[in-house]
């Protein structure tokens, strides 16, 4: 059952109001709906195939670290040729991993839902609803 309690500023619970209600039970209802969408179900299945296939951990694996020892150059942007085709060699490894592959495809079909989705939203309320859903700050 979906949670329709809500905070105050202090933490305490507060009734919602009848908009609020109303707003979270559509929430709600659309949470669900995204959650049985194609998109999402070959997300999880795509998931699951790469937590289970060790040739895709192997490969990601390789290719993060390499990336974790090279950030400070590529941040500073003196990376030279041969770690740059390094980095480009172990990612195009790991992208033609199967598992890799279907697991990014199915992540931008399911990004390009929400994406399509927040449209809907900004256009129903009149604002940008992705941008007022993050939360600010450099760190999250």
């Amino acid at each position: 059952m979906l949670d329709l309690s809500i905070q105050d500023a202090t933490g305490a619970a507060a009734v919602p109001s009848a908009a609020e209600v109303e707003a979270l039970t559509a929430a709600g209802t659309f949470g669900a709906a995204l959650r049985a969408s194609p998109e999402f179900t070959a997300l999880l299945a795509a998931d699951r195939a790469l937590s289970a296939d060790a040739e895709a951990t192997a490969a990601i694996e390789a290719f993060g670290a390499r990336q974790a020892e090279l950030r400070t150059e590529a941040i500073m942007g003196i990376l030279s040729a041969e770690q740059r085709a390094e980095l480009e060699r172990l990612q195009k490894a790991m992208l033609a991993v199967p598992t890799v592959a279907s697991y990014v495809a199915a992540t931008a079909a399911f990004q390009a839902v929400c994406r399509e989705t927040a449209v809907v939203v900004s256009a129903q309320i009149g604002l940008d609803f992705a941008a007022n859903c993050r939360s600010g700050g450099c760190c999250g």
